[in-house]
């Protein structure tokens, strides 16, 4: 498959994947349709770096669908401290890259490790009181 049209796969799910939890969540508060939200330009951010495959598309989603919620979580958690969360986070990073590294080329894993240390730093910034 051509590398736009893998882009416009990737699109076409991140909107279908919006859709969905939106639909699922009318009940839910704007805070947390927020939170969803910025998920969703994460991942779609990191699905349109890793250039996947059609195949690797189909296997990675599903993983990183079920991780998105725990990192968002943990983020918004205010019971958590800085460090709790970064460890936290970290692990959840670690249980998801241990079954991605199968799927993905060294260097796509390399752009994903990379994805991850600028989430990780994201949070530490904006745990940081100021």
């Amino acid at each position: 498959m051509k590398p736009h049209k893998l882009k416009f796969a990737a699109i076409v799910l991140s909107f279908a994947l919006a859709f969905t939890l939106t639909a699922r969540s009318t009940a839910q508060d704007l805070s947390s349709l927020g939170k969803q939200a910025q998920s969703l330009g994460d991942m779609s951010t990191l699905l349109q770096k890793l250039h996947l495959n059609p195949q690797q598309l189909q296997e990675v989603l599903p993983i990183l669908q079920k991780e998105a919620p725990k990192l968002q979580a943990i983020k918004g958690s205010s019971t958590l401290s800085d460090n709790q969360k970064v460890a936290q986070t970290k692990a959840v990073q670690q249980q998801s890259d241990s079954k991605l590294k199968t799927i993905l080329s060294p260097q796509q894993f390399l752009s994903l490790k990379n994805f991850r240390s600028l989430q990780v730093q994201d949070l530490i910034k904006g745990a940081v009181p100021h």
